[in-house]
């Protein structure tokens, strides 16, 4: 019996096709997972350093609850969390006490704006 050429034909270039599909799928999970990986140690990385300027800011305000500022004054101390981070933390006395008034991250970095695109003008 003579077998048909056009069916085994077919059925190798779907196999082909699945082939390709598949190893620009591990491609493409591959590269994912790289940058994920990239993503997940930088924020490991920036929350070791908020950490880190925390404890010493809950320390530094700790030893300042010994001597109360006076009335209304207030009292700001800045640490470093990074590069381009601080972690700036504002007391004020008040009733004896002093009261943290902001405690946040402030950037500190030179900012320049992105002039690469081109965006048009109206003209």
């Amino acid at each position: 019996m003579k077998r048909g050429g056009q069916i085994s034909g077919v059925v190798s270039l779907v196999t082909f096709f699945c082939a390709l599909c598949l190893a620009v799928f591990a491609v493409l999970t591959l590269s994912t997972a790289n940058r994920e990986h990239s993503l997940t140690r930088l924020a490991e990385e920036r929350a070791a350093a908020y950490y880190q300027a925390d404890r010493q800011a809950v320390e530094a305000v700790a030893a300042m609850a010994d001597t109360p500022l006076a009335e209304g004054e207030e009292s700001g101390l800045a640490f470093p969390v990074g590069d381009d981070l601080l972690l700036e933390v504002v007391l004020r006395g008040e009733g004896g006490q002093n009261r943290v008034v902001r405690w946040q991250t402030v950037f500190r970095g030179d900012w320049k704006p992105d002039e690469t695109i081109k965006v048009w003008d109206g003209e």
